[in-house]
């Protein structure tokens, strides 16, 4: 007799919002990020190109150690596999854009595959062409620095934040990061509130109402103002 299972593969929702999690960071640093002089980009532009149908698989690759792909033209498509084999659709990335793994470039696919949308040009930068580029030009190095190094603290702050932090200390801080100074947060829905903190929307909803049933915010139309900014300062504090 075939057992029951005890438990179940994630939902839908689950696998949503796992989706829009990797979406934020596979692919996220664009080359005119690196590139800012004429050393680097000549550097780079030395780089083969490889060319891809729709539907070849750009990454992963064969090559052994660290890895990074460059789109170069075209799109390309990042996708992950369910355990049910299933292809999961992640995001497309334009030309311009980096991924791969590479711990020095701060880019890893989590397991997710790329697959060219259309035709593409995609260039390939090993561990060994990183140093060749970042000698040529000390500038991508600090560029690097740049873009990486505030993504670092933030994702410290979101572990923190998940690890200890109910959800409305977590939304609190959310309000006061995307008023950015002012008092008030509008043009966000409570959908695209919960995918920026890897929620349900209902989360949003539920925590939003209990912010304003305390008096510490007044909620319109997207639209949200901040009646007391101390107070919401006081509980996205650990």
């Amino acid at each position: 007799m075939k057992k029951k299972r005890r438990t179940k593969g994630p939902s839908d929702k689950i696998r949503s919002l796992a989706a829009i999690s990797l979406a934020s960071k596979v692919g996220y640093l664009k080359l005119s990020d690196l590139a800012q002089d004429k050393a680097a980009e000549a550097a780079i532009d030395r780089l083969p190109k490889r060319n891809f149908k729709a539907g070849d698989t750009v990454y992963p690759t064969s090559s052994k150690g660290p890895v990074a792909a460059v789109v170069r033209s075209g799109r390309v498509n990042i996708v992950r596999t369910s355990a049910s084999g299933k292809d999961l659709d992640v995001k497309t990335v334009e030309a311009g854009t980096i991924f791969g793994d590479m711990p020095m470039l701060g880019q890893s696919m989590l397991g997710a595959r790329a697959v060219a949308a259309d035709a593409a040009k995609v260039s390939y930068i090993s561990a060994g062409d990183f140093e060749k580029i970042a000698s040529a030009s000390p500038a991508f190095a600090l560029n690097l620095a740049r873009n990486i190094g505030p993504r670092l603290v933030d994702a410290e702050h979101r572990h923190e934040q998940s690890a200890f932090q109910p959800v409305t200390s977590r939304i609190a801080s959310l309000l006061l990061k995307l008023a950015g100074g002012s008092k008030e947060v509008s043009g966000y829905t409570h959908q695209e509130m919960a995918e920026k903190l890897g929620v349900y929307r209902e989360t949003v909803t539920n925590g939003i109402a209990e912010l304003k049933q305390d008096g510490l915010i007044k909620v319109g139309r997207k639209r949200i103002a901040l009646q007391n900014v101390d107070a919401l300062r006081k509980l996205e504090t650990i």
